[in-house]
């Protein structure tokens, strides 16, 4: 009798706009509501209730000072502010590369000289920021190493870094960290990684993690259609008189 009377929108949530600005839809109707044709499914940006909404219809009052002045200040009401009325969310994105240099490979890792453990403790053991992660500037989202050059260095010294391994010596740390004036929560961490080169434990885990989203969507999907068609099943023949039989 024709394919199920099911379709499915995905929603777009929290994506960052070319303005670094917030792009989230959020549903406007309900399990149960009966829809047609161009009815408004959901909210965008700078929109409510399917109509363009921008800004906020605001009194302000210009005062001048004893009357010798213009607009010498601008009267707002302190619901403003309580009501976060102009606040705005922003989405920032910081990209870290590690390079093959000509002195050897950058690393991506948490072992980072003269760094003590109170500025690590964000990181994971891979040595990248977690989800959900609360960061103000300064503070290290992605950890790297980078080669120094070779020093010349007596035999003695050659031979205490053989046998006790100075990593500190021969490195130097060039990390991302939150820009200044910048802090926020991690919403969301990519790490891509070149064909022929080994994924380190936290590629491995977003990649899980990718995998059993989709075939959580994937499920969920296939039950809906399923339903719908066994709905539209036992109303075609619930109560239908039998034609023939065996």
């Amino acid at each position: 009798t024709g394919e199920a009377g099911v379709d499915i929108y995905n929603l777009t949530k929290y994506t960052r706009s070319n303005q670094n600005t917030c792009i989230n839809q959020r549903p406007l109707v309900s399990k149960g509501d009966v829809v047609a044709r161009g009815d408004i499914l959901a909210d965008g940006p700078s929109t409510d209730m399917g109509e363009l909404a921008l800004g906020q219809n605001m009194r302000v009052a210009f005062m001048p000072w004893n009357g010798f002045n213009f607009e010498d200040s601008i009267c707002l009401s302190e619901r403003v502010v309580q009501e976060d009325r102009f606040t705005t969310i922003h989405i920032q994105e910081l990209t870290c590369v590690a390079r093959d240099t000509k002195l050897g490979p950058e690393e991506i890792t948490a072992d980072i000289p003269n760094v003590g453990e109170a500025a690590l403790n964000k990181l994971d053991e891979a040595g990248i920021v977690y989800v959900g992660a609360e960061v103000q500037a300064g503070d290290i989202l992605v950890g790297k190493v980078t080669p120094k050059g070779e020093t010349q260095l007596t035999p003695e010294e050659k031979l205490l870094r053989a046998i006790f391994g100075e990593k500190a010596s021969d490195v130097k740390d060039t990390s991302l960290r939150v820009p200044t004036g910048t802090k926020g929560t991690v919403i969301d961490v990519q790490v891509f990684t070149r064909d022929g080169v080994e994924r380190d434990s936290r590629a491995l885990s977003i990649e899980k993690m990718q995998l059993d989203q989709i075939r959580k969507d994937l499920n969920e999907e296939f039950r809906i259609v399923e339903g719908a068609t066994f709905e539209r099943l036992r109303a075609a023949l619930v109560g239908a008189k039998a034609e023939g039989g065996p």
